[in-house]
Order: structure tokens, then sequence, then C-alpha cells
């Protein structure tokens, strides 16, 4: 694996955290806020952004 610099490893987490933040937002928004019921493919949307961030999270973590 390459090595990389602070200024890149800096955007990664903040793209990680982002995309968490993101992610438990719209799951916490479509649970308690949206009365219908909702498809499943509509559920993967706020899962799919969790994962990725928390995937860019992982990645960086395990690197240090």
């Amino acid at each position: 694996m390459t090595q990389r610099t602070r200024t890149r490893k800096a955007i990664s987490i903040i793209l990680g955290l982002t995309l968490v933040a993101a992610g438990l937002i719209n799951f916490g928004y479509m649970q308690f806020h949206v009365v219908e019921p909702i498809s499943i493919k509509l559920w993967l949307i706020p899962i799919t952004i969790f994962a990725a961030g928390a995937a860019i999270l992982w990645d960086d973590f395990n690197s240090l």
C-alpha cells in the first residue's frame, strides 16, 4: 500500500465521517418521520452511504 500524505489522510477522514453522519441522519429521518411504508430499495440508500463511510474510516484507522 502506498504512503498517504497528511492532507489526503485528513480529507479521507472528513469524508468518512461525513458519509457516516449522513447515513445515520437519513436512516433516522426515514425511521422516525416517514409515515408510509418504505420500499426496501429506499432503505438501501442510507445503509449504503453509512457503509461507504464506515469502510473509508476502517481503511484509514487500520493503516495507522
